[in-house]
């Protein structure tokens, strides 16, 4: 077991001294050392300016993408405003037609209401005027009966003629309002 140990130091050893590097040795003349000093000061200087150099690039990329990121989101806040306002006022164009086909439908209701009044008043002026007509008849032929049998003086009959006169201007009367509810139905209709 010793021996196994041993040659394993050995092996690592040997393994060890195989990959070494040789090292240069430095001259300790000052002007040999000089010139590698500055080549490796000049190196780690351009190096010192390439990482400069990307760290900027990299923060100038950075700063140009949240500006366009920023962008975007202000373009998608512009259009979902746009949306939105193209939305409201389609809602409100939507409750204006609905108040106008409301309004629309009151009207015609209102007009079809005016109508069927304006009809009860040319059927009542019709019953009116038919009954007023045949009061004037029964009153026309009583004074004629009255008159032929010569049962009245003067002043009945002129009272009578009186009565028979304003029964007939009754009567204009309710022709005169029966032809204008007829003329407010016609311009209701239209």
């Amino acid at each position: 077991m010793k021996t196994k140990l041993l040659l394993v130091s050995v092996a690592f050893f040997a393994i060890q001294l195989g990959f070494a590097q040789e090292v240069k040795p430095i001259m300790k003349d000052s002007t040999s050392i000089f010139p590698i000093a500055i080549s490796n000061q000049k190196i780690v200087e351009k190096d010192a300016l390439k990482e400069k150099a990307e760290a900027e690039k990299a923060l100038k990329a950075a700063e140009n993408d949240r500006k366009k990121a920023q962008k975007e989101q202000d373009k998608a806040e512009k259009s979902r405003k746009k949306a939105e306002k193209a939305k409201d006022k389609e809602e409100k164009a939507r409750n204006k037609a609905q108040k106008a086909r409301d309004k629309a439908a009151k009207k015609a209701e209102k007009q079809e209401k005016q109508i069927a009044k304006a009809d009860k008043s040319i059927d009542k002026l019709n019953s009116k005027l038919d009954k007023a007509e045949k009061q004037l008849d029964k009153m026309q032929t009583k004074l004629d009966k009255s008159i032929s049998r010569g049962k009245l003086s003067e002043v009945d009959i002129q009272k009578e003629t009186v009565k028979v006169t304003k029964q007939q201007l009754k009567v204009k009367e309710l022709e005169a309002d029966i032809v204008k509810a007829q003329k407010k139905l016609e311009k209701l209709e239209r």
